[in-house]
């Protein structure tokens, strides 16, 4: 059987990281062939399996470009085409394998305009009619785009795991014993609850001044930012620590010797974070957002309120202090090689 896949958003964050180590553990299988699209430098590692094959393209997402340019003569020679996203160029003739990963722009508001909004619906409804099958990462995010758009189609969840660039991280750094300060890590956006626990953490400081440190991890270069908490960030620099542009080694580094992550969100389609921070032995602190209870429900995590600083105060004033063990939980439950192996699965259901 010979795959095509949609490879241009590796080295980047969300969707990227999802493809680049499904596709680390699609590739393992030598009784398929693997044609990989994409910037070729960042697929150099695979350019010597006998399974696979590099086609250059470097055409950006939702462009004219990938629209009209994209070797679709190359991907029709393939059984199939699976892609991370909802982006499909046009003229793929062979069954298409496609994601959704979330519906946030329609379950929240104000994060994007009419438009914006507009243009999506069109390329979503558009995946889902000429999909053979579309994946997502939770049985909420496939409820809500059953919510919103219609599909005659069935909608796989194939979870998020841990990347292999973090395994290879705990493989070589120590579980850290003395640990202090509390985290966010995620995107600066309206949605991630931040005020919640800006909030929470400016309640702490009354009664503690002495609090640990509030690092906020995350990027604030894009048009939906959430510009009130930037600003409150940056009138509070005494008290919060803000890394944006942090490296991968960065990320964990920090989160190795936090005392807790705290995850305020108020909507997510899956939420990695968490489960990065627990993979490093750091306890967390999350709302209790339907999603993180499917997601997160059974593991040893703290629930708060959603969008209720004031429960969320409560948690941080017990803290634990001791990093926490739930190795084999995670490997069993949230791993890239299982959910590889049920996209190759489904592909092979032709």
């Amino acid at each position: 059987m010979k795959i095509a896949i949609d490879c241009r958003l590796i080295g980047q964050s969300g969707i990227g990281t999802f493809i680049e180590n499904v596709m680390h553990y699609m590739v393992e299988r030598t009784d398929m062939h693997f044609v990989l699209v994409g910037d070729k430098a960042k697929l150099e590692p695979y350019a010597l399996r006998e399974n696979c094959t590099i086609v250059e393209c470097n055409y950006p997402s939702f462009s004219l470009k990938e629209l009209f340019c994209f070797p679709t003569k190359v991907i029709n020679s393939c059984d199939a085409f699976f892609t991370p996203f909802f982006n499909i160029p046009l003229g793929i003739q062979v069954p298409i394998f496609s994601m959704v990963h979330d519906v946030v722009f329609f379950d929240v508001e104000g994060i994007c305009s009419p438009i914006g909004k507009l243009i999506r619906r069109f390329f979503i409804q558009r995946a889902l009619d000429i999909s053979t099958t579309i994946f997502t990462v939770s049985d909420f995010s496939r409820q809500r785009t059953l919510k919103h758009f219609y599909t005659s189609h069935p909608i796989k969840v194939v979870p998020n795991g841990l990347s292999k660039e973090l395994l290879d991280y705990k493989a070589t750094h120590p579980v850290v014993k003395e640990r202090s300060g509390i985290v966010y890590l995620g995107n600066i956006k309206r949605h991630k609850g931040l005020l919640v626990l800006w909030k929470a953490y400016e309640r702490l400081l009354q009664v503690r001044p002495d609090a640990p440190t509030l690092t906020i991890i995350g990027n604030i270069n894009f048009r939906t930012k959430d510009s009130e908490i930037i600003e409150t960030i940056q009138a509070n620099k005494d008290k919060i620590r803000l890394l944006t542009n942090a490296s991968n080694q960065e990320v964990y580094e920090t989160l190795s010797h936090a005392a807790c992550l705290v995850s305020p969100s108020l909507y997510e389609g899956f939420g990695i974070p968490p489960l990065e921070a627990m993979s490093l032995g750091t306890p967390v602190i999350m709302s209790d957002i339907p999603v993180y209870k499917e997601i997160y429900g059974n593991f040893p995590v703290a629930f708060f309120e959603t969008g209720n600083a004031e429960d969320l105060y409560h948690h941080l004033l017990t803290i634990p202090s001791s990093p926490i063990n739930i190795d084999k939980q995670i490997a069993s439950t949230y791993h890239y090689q299982n959910t590889a192996k049920i996209i190759i699965q489904e592909l092979q259901t032709l």
